[in-house]
């Protein structure tokens, strides 16, 4: 499946718009932008899904329909955190708290934007919770 990337943090991102096809090109890109405050980046799939995910030494994904129509699902990490202990990712600029208990490392963010750029859906081998 084919993705454009979306930089929710950085406008003038060059990456913005970018078509992405393949695995290692994805992770190149992610893996190129862990060096900044955690943010939000976008993944729009061709089959009307997004994956947004938090980059940074910890990430977290969600996965959500492009209408804006339910479902909105949060990977919930395989060592959850505390619900009311937040980390915050930098989205348009704003500090957006993500509840530790959907915040894993990046790596597994990694496997999951994988996943979705291969078929388009949540990765099955985590749980995903309501948003």
């Amino acid at each position: 499946m084919n993705l454009t990337f979306f930089d929710r943090e950085d406008q003038a991102n060059a990456l913005n718009g970018s078509l992405v096809q393949d695995r290692e090109r994805l992770l190149r890109i992610l893996d190129g932008l862990r060096n900044r405050p955690p943010f939000v980046c976008e993944l729009a799939g061709e089959n009307g899904f997004y994956l947004h995910i938090g980059i940074g030494t910890m990430g977290h994904a969600q996965y959500s329909r492009m209408d804006g129509e339910p479902p909105y699902l949060l990977a919930v990490a395989p060592q959850p955190g505390r619900r009311d202990e937040y980390m915050d990712f930098l989205l348009w600029q704003t500090p957006t708290p993500i509840s530790k208990r959907y915040c894993m490392p990046f790596d597994l963010i990694r496997e999951i934007a994988g996943y979705f750029l291969e078929t388009g859906n949540a990765h099955p081998g985590f749980g995903w919770e309501d948003a």
